[in-house]
Order: C-alpha cells, then structure tokens, then sequence
C-alpha cells in the first residue's frame, strides 16, 4: 500500500507541474537556437551602464528629502514670544543700558531680563576663526538651500571659550538674555547712560557728564522663538567697528513666522531678514547707539518634509531594469535585422554583377 500511495504521489506532483508550465508566460528558448555577436555586446555593456546611472540617480533623488514650502496669512496675532539675545558693546557696562520698546511705548526689557557682565571685546583666535566659519555659512546658505548638515554643525554649537590662557582686559559689556515680547513692531536698542523705568511714561537713559563713545560690537547670537539646529540667523556673527565716537548703527529686521513639519518635529519659530543702516551722528542731530528694529509679516512660512513612498521608489527602479532591457532587446533586433538585410541587398548585387560579367 506504501508503494502505491507513492505511486499516486508521484503522479500528483507530476499533474501540478504540468499545469504550472502551462500557464509559464516566459517561453525559453534552446541555448543551441541562441547565437552572440560582438554588437549584442556591445548593446548589453551600454544597457547595464545606463541601468546603474539611472538607478544611482533614482537612489539618489529618493534620498533626498523632499521640502515643499507654503505661505498663508499669519492668523496668530495673540501669542507672544521671546527675543534671545547675546551681543557684547566695546563700552563700560556702568555706560550703557539695554531696552526693548514696542509700538504702544510700552518698557519691556529690564535689567533682570538683560543680564549684563564685563567681558574682553577683542576675541581669541579660536573665538574668530568660529564667528568667521558661522559667517561663511551664512553667506552660502543665502544662497543655497541644501546645507543642512554643514549648517546643523555650525549652528548647534556655541561661541568656543577663550583659549588664550593669560588674563585678558575686560574692556566690553555683555548683554544676554531671553526678553518675552508682543507679536507687535518693536525695537532692541543699547544706548548710552543707564536705562531708568518712569512710571506710567515707559523709560529713559540718564547719562551724567560726557563720557567716550564707542558702539563697536558684536552680535554672537539673536533671534527669535525657540533656536532651531540648522536654521540661518542672519545677525548671528554681526561684527561691527565704529570710526569715530558720535556712530549710530540701526538694523531693521523682518520677522516671518514659520512652522517645520517633518516626521521628527513640528515647530512653530520665526526667521528673519535683515537691512542695517550705519552713519556718523552730527552734534544734536541724532543719538549715537545700537538700535534692532523689528517688525512681523502678516504672511507665515510652513516648511514641511515629505516622506517619499517606497512602493513607488521600487516600481520606478522595476520600470527602469525592465524598460532599459526591453528597449535594448528591440534595438538589437531592429539593426541586427537591418545590417543582415544591408549585407543581404550587397551580397545579391555581387552575385548578379558576377553572372553578368561571366555570361559576357
């Protein structure tokens, strides 16, 4: 019974077998009806060099991240947010204060919102070197959109120590701080003499006696919203050095809200752009000083990362591998057919020029 039970096995099996090559949509061909020619070869070198060109291309482009970028009206007029501020001003800190002024007059900033700390002006090398690498980054990045990773490794990290290891004069004043404000136009401003708050009529800078100016400084950081790794601030980096004594430097700065989708994050921030204005101020006609006025678009930014589908990343590889070698197979028909044909037409004329020659 074993015997004819693997008998009727073995016939099943056989019957599956022919009914799956009955339904082979692939027909083989005899390797002995299969011939090779040097131009087949040449077609089939050409067919895999394109298939890996197009292949690393499409590899390359799923990759790389897809960033679409929308504008809408900017409907979040309630919120506030914060001004992140550090800058250093060649002067005494006991000579200048720091404020922040909104449209309405209203006194924001104050001295414990604005830390300030006597600190040397002058940077250490390694300090320069980082501030000029940040500002080269900068510059590019205005006018390249794909540095992320350069950018995310600049900007992650803070303004080094100074290394130089010697007691150095601390001849500047450091203002630094987060200053909670309005979605409303405002300004940042250092002017000289120490800011007093008067009650009910916002604040003013006494000053007693004359005291040498110089509003040289430099701007380490500023921006507003949370930082986010990557981002270009265009002040960051700032390095400004006044000619003289009686120096106004004036930024007016642009604010557009904007919010990061990806898969990772969703962040709600604010980018900038940025004009300055620098100019001597004669006597009575001006006062000598830092001043960031800023303002906010009415129109928000959306940036937001896609992620790319891999159904379609591999029927688009699928498509190239097969369209490439379908293509190629009918090329190499199509002129193999018409060089056979060619030789064909030569061949018959040479036998009929050398009939007529020997009849002759």
């Amino acid at each position: 019974s074993s015997g004819i039970n693997a008998e009727y096995g073995a016939k099943g099996e056989k019957k599956i077998q022919d009914i799956i090559k009955q339904v082979d949509a692939f027909p083989k061909v005899e390797e002995s009806y299969v011939t090779t020619n040097s131009f087949g070869g040449i077609v089939t070198l050409i067919c895999w060099i394109g298939i890996g060109f197009l292949l690393y291309s499409e590899i390359n482009d799923f990759l790389t991240p897809n960033v679409e970028y929308k504008y809408e009206v900017d409907k979040d007029k309630d919120s506030q947010l914060s001004i992140h501020v550090d800058m250093t001003v060649k002067m005494h800190c006991n000579l200048i204060g720091a404020d922040v002024l909104d449209l309405w007059g209203r006194d924001i900033g104050n001295t414990e919102m604005v830390k300030e700390e006597m600190v040397p002006f002058e940077l250490a090398e390694n300090q320069r070197l980082f501030l000029k690498l940040q500002g080269g980054v900068d510059s590019i990045g205005k006018a390249h959109a794909s540095l992320e990773e350069m950018m995310g490794e600049i900007h992650k990290k803070l303004v080094p120590r100074d290394d130089r290891g010697i007691e150095v004069p601390k001849d500047g004043c450091r203002f630094y701080g987060s200053i909670p404000v309005n979605k409303v136009k405002g300004n940042f401003h250092i002017l000289s003499g120490r800011s007093v708050n008067i009650a009910g009529m916002g604040h003013a800078h006494l000053q007693f006696g004359e005291v040498a100016k110089n509003f040289s400084h430099r701007i380490d950081s500023f921006s507003f919203g949370d930082r986010v790794h990557g981002m270009l601030y265009a002040l960051d980096g700032e390095h400004k050095i006044a000619p003289t004594s009686d120096y106004s430097f004036q930024y007016f700065v642009q604010i557009v809200p904007t919010k990061y989708i990806s898969k990772e994050m969703n962040i709600q921030t604010y980018q900038y752009t940025v004009q300055e204005e620098v100019r001597a101020v004669p006597d009575n006609a001006g006062t000598a000083g830092i001043v960031i006025k800023y303002q906010f678009s009415p129109i928000a930014a959306i940036v937001q990362v896609k992620e790319k589908n891999w159904v379609i990343f591999l029927t688009r590889m699928l498509g190239i591998v097969g369209g490439i070698i379908s293509t190629s197979g009918l090329l190499n028909l199509i002129v193999t057919e018409s060089f056979e044909f060619i030789c064909g037409c030569f061949q018959r004329r040479k036998s009929q020029q050398k009939s007529t020659s020997t009849s002759s």
